[in-house]
């Protein structure tokens, strides 16, 4: 025949349409029937075909494949052919003699059709001059795992395609804490593979809340790549310390150039003790949303007043000061261009923070500094006690404000990845413990090497 893998395929969507409509007995005769016709076309045993498509080499062999109609599965049985070559330690790879054989074990692999099939072997031990009496090594399998490589392979496709675990679980026919745990332990592979060597200059450190109440976790990103560098379960000091040290290397600690972050005590401490040649930047995403707080309690403030007095120009007015001009609707630029025609303080306030946006315009640190003194002047002769505070806060952190300017820095990347993992837990309806909501961060967004290697 021409194209054996093309015949196979057409057979084998002929079959599952008629196992699909009938029977589990008529199922199992589908199943058998396509294992004949693959014998039939490529000159195949139904144990040869097995040894192909798992990936089996010397010095395995595959003794019987059973079927079970009732529960729909396919159990492959695997043995160790000794005339096909000495066994090899898990340890380092070397081939060493046979010392004894442990219990039969069972992994789980891909379905054939829609069987769940699993691989059944007796793996024996191996006696190594180097590591002494290990575990000989398999090929298919990670050591203390019940699912073949191949398997964690697409379990790790299906939940990054889903980003839910339990969708995933349910799609592969395992239990959630089945999927949670290869989740985990693609996150273990893939810290383990992360290079101490990756040159980083650039970092951000950000707080997002955990669950309900005032329970923060600190997040360690890589604002050049935008990716995860770790987490900690809190926002002290202590806590990020200990971040910084044990997901930076001593070398990449030195390298470090830039940390941008808001104006969070904790996180300022933490970095003049580890990192100590780092600049600290607070960039316009933490001055933004102070000064928008500013503008929302003078207007507040200003409306309770007014309301006082019988008017009612501020009403409705709140998200009118959260939006930059240009992105006025023509109804709220209206109701603006209305309530700027008096004399009230929301409007002068507003005009402050939209002002405020030019400083991260400037090119250079004397150019910067003369802005924010002119723009520090013009805001506290204003004598509004909201924008007062963020103005003296703003010139208490300055050499921050500079820093961002001198080093170009933005923490964009590290609010995109705090949107992202927003996404995440409302798509999860929430995790269970901190450990689950870490390691399904790291899982999708640490840029890490989850998949398993094949090795033979």
């Amino acid at each position: 025949m021409s194209n054996p893998h093309a015949a196979i395929a057409s057979h084998a969507a002929d079959l599952s349409a008629k196992s699909n409509a009938t029977t589990a007995g008529m199922s199992i005769l589908a199943l058998r029937e396509f294992v004949w016709v693959c014998a039939t076309i490529i000159g195949m045993t139904p144990q040869a075909f097995y040894y192909t498509i798992f990936g089996m080499s010397s010095p395995w062999d595959i003794r019987d494949v059973s079927l079970d109609a009732e529960n729909k599965t396919v159990h492959v049985y695997v043995d160790h052919d000794p005339s096909q070559g000495r066994l090899r330690c898990s340890v380092c790879g070397a081939e060493c003699p046979r010392y004894d054989t442990l219990a039969e074990r069972t992994w789980r692999h891909l379905d054939t059709c829609d069987y769940k099939t699993y691989l059944v072997c007796s793996v024996p031990r191996v006696e190594c001059p180097t590591d002494g009496i290990r575990v000989a090594r398999t090929g298919w399998a990670e050591p203390n795992s019940h699912f073949t490589i191949s398997f964690q392979c697409h379990a790790i496709l299906a939940l990054q395609a889903t980003k839910v675990q339990t969708k995933a679980a349910a799609f592969l026919r395992i239990s959630p804490d089945e999927m949670n745990w290869i989740m985990r332990r693609a996150v273990q592979r893939g810290m383990a593979r992360r290079s101490k060597d990756l040159h980083i200059e650039k970092i951000g450190l950000d707080e997002k809340s955990i669950g309900c109440g005032h329970r923060y976790m600190t997040v360690l990103s890589d604002t050049s790549r935008g990716t995860v560098i770790d987490l900690a379960q809190d926002r002290t000091t202590e806590a990020t310390v200990s971040l910084l040290r044990t997901s930076l290397s001593p070398e990449q600690r030195k390298n470090i150039i830039c940390v941008t972050m808001d104006m969070w005590k904790a996180f300022a401490t933490a970095v003049r003790k580890v990192l100590r040649r780092a600049d600290i930047a607070h960039d316009r995403f933490h001055i933004t949303g102070y000064l928008n707080e500013a503008v929302d309690d003078t207007s507040r403030a200003e409306h309770a007043a007014l309301r006082k007095e019988g008017n009612s120009l501020l009403t409705k007015s709140k998200y009118l000061w959260l939006k930059n001009p240009e992105n006025l609707t023509d109804k709220q630029n209206a109701l603006f261009l209305a309530i700027i025609k008096n004399d009230l303080v929301t409007p002068k306030v507003w005009q402050m923070k939209d002002t405020f946006r030019d400083f991260f315009k400037c090119t250079t640190i004397n150019q910067a500094q003369a802005f924010f003194d002119n723009w520090f002047e013009s805001a506290i002769k204003i004598s509004n006690q909201y924008l007062t505070k963020v103005a003296i806060m703003l010139k208490k952190h300055l050499p921050g404000l500079l820093a961002a300017i001198k080093h170009r820095a933005t923490n964009a990347m590290a609010e995109a990845i705090n949107s992202k993992i927003q996404a995440l837990k409302t798509s999860a309806r929430g995790f269970r413990n901190f450990a689950t909501y870490r390691n399904a961060i790291l899982f999708f967004y640490g840029g890490l090497q989850l998949y398993p290697q094949r090795i033979p």
